[in-house]
């Protein structure tokens, strides 16, 4: 008698040990990047191997809403159609809505173009620039 309940136990417990719990859903990881290490200026696809950039020309005056001019440049040949929009954001980090949507711009090869943009109010303190393959 004493066997069987000892059996009994057992095979509950392996029961009970080889139920699958409910799961949550997986959590997400931590960025490796820094906030303060992400680029101003981002280029995504494989454009990114084909655009130079100069200095920011950056203007924030009190009372007007902060702008940028981005000169850029392909280092090749031929021309591409890219797509850019700067995102401004506020002094907590948040991005200041309404956003730019994205502005068309034909770059001819190793000619200089300028991205322009400007925030929507004076609370703009940064700004970022994002380009990617016209679409």
């Amino acid at each position: 008698m004493l066997f069987k309940a000892f059996f009994t136990l057992v095979a509950v417990s392996l029961l009970v040990a080889c139920h699958d719990p409910v799961k949550a859903p997986g959590a997400g990881m931590p960025d490796p990047l820094h906030a303060d290490e992400y680029p101003q200026i981002v280029v995504t696809d494989q454009i990114a191997d084909y655009m130079g950039f100069h200095k920011p020309i950056v203007e924030v005056q009190p009372g007007k809403p902060m702008s940028v001019v981005v000169p850029a440049r392909l280092i090749n040949d031929y021309a591409i159609n890219v797509q850019y929009r700067f995102i401004f954001f506020d002094s907590a980090g948040r991005p200041i809505e309404p956003g730019m949507g994205f502005q068309y711009l034909r770059m001819p090869g190793r000619v200089q173009q300028f991205m322009r943009g400007a925030a929507m109010d004076t609370n703009a303190v940064d700004w970022r620039l994002e380009i990617r393959s016209a679409r």
